[in-house]
């Protein structure tokens, strides 16, 4: 009846599928006592681009494995198209310890089969039959344009910034940082060129410009592309229909996500009306029929009308996530300003003389492609790093303005300390409000944010500012592996915040709705744009009417011994001039200069006494220091006199004394974050005797770019 295999899809290439690439009858599949999917049905088209829509958990990526035939039904069956090439696009790739990037692209190349077999017939065209398969082959190479697939590659792979990468080919994958292994899992999906890609969250990890191209790259493809994805702009910009995934049932909508979104909406609203109608009806029939009574007439007739009428059950409202976020006491108008901000990594300068400033009210949100500093500068923001020395250099918070900053790892949240435990040390009876608000229920509570998902670590990071009161709040990539609800739950969230924020995303819906400010960073250049969609600039430090003048910055502890000593030098000379004071004004000039003396004391001492290092990095639970020698180093923590030190004689890193175990990971870590990332050394000893490690092997345990 259907012109389709029951079979899993054949890797390799093969002749076209006709236009049905694959249909789904009645899949059924139960999950913790209930259907998780309860006799979905789908038909895909070759070269028809759908949406898979719906709330986490709802069944979106279970249905999609069901489909690449990674995993089997209930009940229902799958028929692919004779021959289908289909690739699936998960989530989250784990590449193996020895995947090295070339070899992966290699293996992803669909044209070599036939490359392969055009070769070995080259030397025997004499035979007819010979000619006329390898001219079939050429044919079917010329069509699908393979001689040019490398260069597609190339230009794949720069899009998504990969190919600049130093010596990309012979890395092994596993080398890259997390976002870099993300987007070479979607360009070795998309180079295999099949017949139906099925894409889980493509989007991930991509920032405007990649989403771009990926947006015309879909739109330009011959193949058929069922796809997931948290971008609304996205799904809207790619997607001709849409598929709804709801209690277990696949409802067609036409159009992408938004289009989707207001025919669901308006069929609930149908539906309601419809119910409230029946209603209505069924009460006017019963009091006829109960005035008929009283009267003493027939009322039977009108009784069985309204048994007649049907009364729907109405649909249930669609579930919503509550999210606030609660600003602090400051009335300052003017809550943070900066003044010719550098920071340098390297050779590499992030920030070039960033300027800004920031008032209430203002919702700034932070554009611009990966590596390009957004991260730094909400980390400057924070006081988790240091600009780089500079006489004009000032970054200052009015007086009383309290910060809360959730980072893009770990979104504020304790790393190894359960979801409950922490809230209720931060919140006390409060937490599990805090949490149940944000879709956490019991079962949650026990899980560290280690064992938490992205989407449930962005969640609870939000849920925990929502308990802080803040002025200034710093948001990092928030909207990462949000769904939709969870999406606009936190738009509203922003837009009735009091405060100021700074955000970082790269979801341009989610800009556009919450944004009165849309600040960029080009070329290590901080510049604010005038508007969405617009290419003019203004300063991000411009000033405004009613701004106030900024505080002057307090003394510097060796300003203010400096002034402490002239004014105790004016004391001395007015007390030892020719015209000695009267009894009384010399009293005074006595008990000042008695007090300025002991300020001045104390001064010396905060001065002379203070710690001085050279580069200090956040490791908690400590903040470790380091100073350079000319053929070494030192490190210790901040605040903890008790705790050993470690030294460095430009080779060895060994402990002065043995390291107590709630202290010891931390301080190496600090120092060997401090070695390879701020002082660019090549490679360390472990001790006396120790193993070496490399600067390449500290980068790669950490998940990102491989030094050298």
């Amino acid at each position: 009846m259907f012109p389709f295999a029951f079979c899993p899809p054949h890797p390799g290439p093969v002749t076209p599928p006709s236009s049905t690439l694959i249909y789904a009858d009645s899949l059924r599949l139960g999950l913790g006592g209930g259907d998780l999917l309860a006799g979905v049905s789908l038909t895909l088209q070759a070269g028809e681009r759908v949406a898979l829509l719906g709330r986490n958990g709802a069944g979106k990526t279970t249905l999609l494995h069901l489909l690449a035939g990674r995993r089997a039904p209930d009940s229902g069956e799958v028929w692919w198209s004779a021959g289908l090439r289909l690739v699936l696009l998960d989530q989250h790739r784990d590449f193996g310890p020895n995947e090295r990037v070339g070899e992966l692209l290699d293996a992803a190349h669909p044209y070599r089969a036939l490359e392969a077999q055009a070769a070995a017939l080259v030397g025997q065209l004499g035979d007819p039959a010979a000619l006329e398969r390898w001219t079939a082959l050429q044919a079917r190479l010329e069509l699908a344009q393979a001689a040019a697939w490398p260069a597609r590659v190339g230009r794949m792979l720069a899009a998504l910034g990969l190919r600049d990468l130093p010596d990309l080919r012979g890395r092994e994958a596993r080398s890259l940082s997390g976002g870099e292994q993300t987007r070479l899992a979607l360009a070795l999906t998309l180079a295999q060129e099949p017949d139906l890609l099925l894409l889980d969250e493509p989007t991930n990890h991509l920032d405007v410009r990649m989403r771009e191209w990926l947006e015309h790259h879909l739109r330009s493809l011959r193949s058929g592309v069922l796809l997931t994805s948290h971008d609304r702009d996205f799904l809207d910009a790619v997607s001709g229909r849409s598929l709804w995934l709801a209690a277990g049932d696949l409802t067609e909508y036409p159009g992408g996500y938004s289009q989707a979104r207001a025919q669901r909406e308006l069929e609930r609203r149908t539906r309601s009306r419809q119910v409230r109608q029946q209603q209505r009806e069924s009460q006017r029939l019963e009091a006829a029929a109960g005035q008929l009574d009283r009267w003493g007439r027939r009322a039977r007739p009108v009784r069985s009308r309204a048994g007649r009428v049907s009364v729907p059950g109405a649909p249930l409202p669609e579930r919503q996530l509550r999210m606030r976020l609660l600003s602090g006491d400051a009335r300052a108008r003017l809550l943070a300003w900066g003044e010719h901000l550098n920071v340098t990594y390297g050779e590499r300068r992030v920030l070039r003389d960033a300027r800004f400033k920031l008032r209430q009210g203002d919702r700034v949100c932070v554009l611009g492609a990966n590596g390009t500093g957004k991260t730094t500068l909400l980390r400057l923001l924070a006081g988790e790093l240091r600009a780089d020395p500079g006489i004009d250099a000032a970054l200052r918070l009015a007086g009383g303005v309290t910060l809360a900053y959730l980072d893009q790892t770990w979104h504020g949240l304790t790393p190894g300390e359960g979801l409950y435990a922490q809230f209720e040390r931060r919140f006390g009876d409060v937490a599990a409000a805090l949490l149940g608000a944000a879709g956490f229920g019991a079962a949650h509570w026990p899980l560290t944010p280690e064992q938490l998902s992205g989407g449930e670590r962005s969640r609870a990071g939000l849920a925990l500012v929502s308990g802080l009161r803040s002025d200034l709040l710093l948001l990092d990539e928030p909207t990462n592996h949000l769904d939709i609800e969870a999406l606009q739950a936190l738009e509203g969230a922003v837009q009735a915040y009091g405060g100021a924020l700074v955000i970082v995303t790269h979801d341009r819906r989610f800009a556009r709705e919450v944004a009165t400010r849309l600040w960029v960073i080009e070329g290590g250049e901080l510049r604010e744009v005038l508007g969405w969609g617009r290419s003019e600039y203004t300063d991000p430090a411009r000033v405004l009417d009613g701004d106030p003048p900024p505080a002057p910055p307090p003394p510097s502890p060796p300003q203010q011994m400096f002034r402490l000593e002239r004014r105790w030098l004016d004391l001395q000379t007015a007390l030892d001039a020719p015209s000695r004071p009267s009894g009384r004004e010399e009293a005074r000039l006595r008990a000042e200069a008695a007090a300025v003396q002991l300020d001045l004391y104390a001064a010396y001492a905060e001065v002379y006494a203070a710690e001085v290092w050279d580069a200090e990095a956040p490791e908690p639970p400590l903040r470790v220091r380091g100073v350079r020698f000319e053929t070494g180093g030192m490190f210790w923590a901040a605040g903890q006199p008790d705790c050993p030190h470690l030294a460095w004689d430009g080779h060895t890193l060994r402990p002065s004394d043995p390291l107590p175990a709630e202290y010891g990971a931390a301080l190496l870590g600090g120092a060997l974050r401090l070695l390879f990332e701020r002082w660019n050394v090549g490679r360390v000893r472990l001790g006396a005797g120790g193993r070496w490690l490399t600067r390449r092997e500290w980068f790669g345990q950490l998940g990102l770019v491989g030094g050298g």
